[in-house]
């Protein structure tokens, strides 16, 4: 095989991966939110929904930049990437944003000081699993 070829391909293949590994980033938070949720059934039911509900504002956000930052196709131009990363970066603030004025104007049980700082942790505690995974999961060390 012609060396370009094989240049292509590995750069074609580290892309497909560093896509996939974001996605399942973003699958890990969903589990731990879900998980997370479960949990604390067993301790009160608006603590459940607090965790599940910051959760889930934090996992929007993610899968929205991880399928915006991963939209331009292989070998586009450089601009082209870092434009993408840049509209998924804005998106996920946009989204965070809303959702926590949804979740805090529309959910009366946010309006105790508690459950609105459960929420709040949540989203910091599953944001950080997008922080913590890749050193757990690097694909570096999966060849």
């Amino acid at each position: 095989m012609p060396p370009q070829k094989k240049r292509a391909e590995s750069g074609m293949s580290r892309y497909l991966k560093g896509r996939g590994f974001a996605l399942r980033t973003v699958a890990a938070q969903l589990l731990a939110t879900l998980a997370f949720s479960v949990l604390a059934l067993a301790i009160d039911q608006q603590i459940a929904i607090s965790l599940f509900a910051g959760g889930i504002i934090c996992v929007a956000a993610n899968l929205w930049l991880a399928l915006v930052a991963f939209r331009p196709p292989l070998g586009a131009p450089p601009q082209k990437l870092l434009a993408a990363f840049y509209a998924g970066e804005l998106g996920k603030f946009v989204i965070t944003a809303l959702l926590f004025l949804l979740a805090f104007k529309q959910i009366a049980l946010f309006q105790h000081a508690t459950y609105a700082a459960t929420m709040i942790l949540a989203y910091v505690v599953v944001q950080a699993i997008a922080w913590l995974y890749p050193l757990v999961r690097s694909p570096a060390g999966r060849r």
